[in-house]
């Protein structure tokens, strides 16, 4: 069972972080115009929903397996939070136009993903 878990916590960690990409990416698309289009809407739900669909995998690792006596859950929570912190910046900046905001978000919100995988796959500690 645990393992079940593992491969759909890695599965639904990439595809966090190919939603993240592409929610960046509409974010940043000004020929769209300022505020939150159809397609931002969607990017910006799937984004969100497939990390916390990460996050509530990770958790059932945790609690099926050895690791809840160690840190991994606590970073994946920080995360999963982080993430979606950045998420809702970058969505109140698109709605007032502020180009800077949005950009230093979505690159925060691929940095927090892809530290949080790295960490995760190399187990430091």
């Amino acid at each position: 069972m645990c393992a079940f878990f593992a491969h759909l916590h890695s599965a639904a960690s990439l595809l966090s972080l190919a939603a993240t990409l592409a929610w960046g990416w509409a974010a940043m698309n000004h020929s769209a115009g300022a505020g939150m289009t159809g397609r931002r809407k969607g990017l910006y739900v799937a984004a969100m929903a497939t990390t916390g669909f990460a996050g509530l995998t990770g958790l059932a690792i945790t609690f099926a397996g050895p690791w809840s006596q160690m840190l991994f859950p606590y970073v994946g929570v920080a995360a999963v939070a982080g993430h979606g912190m950045a998420g809702k910046a970058v969505k109140g900046a698109l709605m007032r136009g502020g180009r800077g905001i949005t950009a230093f978000g979505v690159s925060l919100q691929a940095a927090i993903l892809l530290a949080a995988a790295g960490i995760m796959a190399t187990k430091p500690f």
